[in-house]
């Protein structure tokens, strides 16, 4: 997804929607399919990041991955 930013394909405010909302799963089916059609042109990107945000149940996920990861960096720094 990374090229495609360099490309011009994709916006960087969709790309740091992205990667700041699903840190540790960008290669999702979901996100996969939204952005093959993005580069298809038969989603606007602003579509794209309203149906993102209406998964509330991989956002969810997402948080509590980022939550058990910061727990896990903490126990063993100690």
């Amino acid at each position: 997804m990374h090229n495609k930013l360099k490309d011009g394909k994709i916006s960087g405010r969709f790309y740091k929607f992205v990667c700041r909302t699903h840190p540790y799963r960008l290669a999702t089916r979901n996100i996969q399919l939204i952005v093959r059609q993005i580069l298809d042109g038969r989603m606007t990107e602003d579509k794209a990041i309203r149906l993102l945000q209406q998964d509330t149940q991989e956002l969810k996920r997402q948080q509590e991955l980022y939550k058990s990861n910061i727990e896990c960096m903490k126990k063993t720094s100690k």
